[in-house]
């Protein structure tokens, strides 16, 4: 009896088990179908993702024959195929996860994500590119033979991958340049279509492109002059050029991560004019001081500012002539818009330092 009642509860246990990881597996799915229907229902985004998964395969098969042909160059191309899918991949996650709302512990909303990921992609690049320059200098000491056979056709073939990407993505470039001045304001958030992501992505492609130009031309230089130096030479380019790539991106990312103003969009004599615009209109019965500003620019068109400002009044100044606390904001905050051009938000904390009636 009592080893029955253990097997019905085994029994029962194991079904409980299955039908949790059933309900894990669906729900897992339906994420997955989810992000993939939201990406296949833009025009743009579709095509990237068609290129990814191109670019992806090619990858593959590069990887898999630079090895069998001991042909550093080719390997290094394919490295940086698979990182410009990584930045491909990391790209369109970034641009959906950016479009979810502000929550109560991220009322800035998700935006940032796209820059993080550029930054992060360039970083690691940075140190690709370093990497095979010091693998490319080993082989120039100790060279090593390289098999051609067929090793141009794969070249080729992935030079022909790359002009599609460059075509893909000069499209979805010159589409979001085209179309800079329509952006996206969710939750009191400017999405921009143009992000250091997508940017860096596209110099990403370039640089791989003539990276596959540097693989043919030195499989055919190996060919006529049988020296497999021009192997490491090719990887050198082909690292230079990732460098150059991602300098850029890496520049802007960082940029934008500190949250710079663009230049001459707010400047201390500005806000300074402003306030002594008000002391003047209420003919110096109040002297502001200004004690704390904060500016930033969520796009390279506009700037919200903070203030935490003071203002103390002379002892020749009544309480019946002295201005409402009410009114001197609204004139600070008017001032404000008028003397900073391009001030989207303003946010001015004022308070009355200790009187001396």
């Amino acid at each position: 009896m009592g080893m029955t009642h253990r097997r019905s509860a085994t029994g029962t246990h194991q079904q409980k088990m299955n039908s949790t990881s059933i309900s894990q597996f669906l729900t897992s799915y339906q994420i997955v179908t989810d992000v993939v229907r939201q990406i296949l229902s833009k025009p743009d985004s579709r095509q990237i993702f068609y290129f990814l998964l191109l670019n992806l395969s090619y990858m593959v098969v590069q990887l898999a024959y630079g090895v069998w042909s001991n042909s550093l160059s080719l390997v290094s191309d394919a490295v940086h195929m698979f990182f410009d899918s990584l930045a491909l991949g990391i790209g369109l996650v970034a641009s959906l996860v950016s479009q979810w709302p502000a929550k109560d512990n991220y009322t800035w909303g998700y935006g940032s994500i796209e820059v993080l990921s550029g930054f992060t992609n360039g970083i690691l690049l940075i140190f690709i590119s370093l990497s095979i320059v010091a693998e490319a200098l080993q082989r120039l000491w100790h060279p090593s033979h390289v098999h051609t056979q067929e090793l141009l056709w794969v070249s080729t073939g992935g030079l022909a991958v790359n002009l599609v990407g460059i075509f893909a993505f000069n499209h979805q470039h010159v589409h979001a340049h085209g179309s800079c001045h329509h952006g996206h304001h969710h939750d009191g958030h400017d999405h921009d279509h143009s992000n250091a992501n997508m940017q860096g992505v596209f110099l990403h492609i370039v640089a791989d492109t003539l990276g596959s130009v540097g693989v043919i031309v030195s499989t055919l230089l190996i060919r006529w002059f049988e020296w497999p130096g021009f192997d490491p030479l090719a990887s050198i380019l082909i690292a230079t050029f990732i460098f150059l790539s991602v300098i850029p991106l890496v520049k802007l990312s960082a940029q934008q991560l500190l949250l710079p103003l663009p230049r001459a969009s707010v400047r201390r004599d500005q806000i300074h004019e402003a306030l002594v615009a008000v002391q003047r209109r209420h003919q110096d019965q109040v002297c502001f001081h200004l004690q704390n500003v904060q500016c930033w620019a969520p796009n390279d068109r506009t700037v919200d500012c903070a203030l935490h400002l003071m203002y103390s009044v002379p002892q020749s100044v009544t309480k019946q002539c002295l201005p409402s606390h009410d009114l001197l904001l609204r004139d600070v905050q008017a001032s404000l818009h008028r003397c900073v051009p391009n001030l989207r938000s303003l946010c001015v904390q004022l308070e009355q330092a200790k009187a001396d009636f």
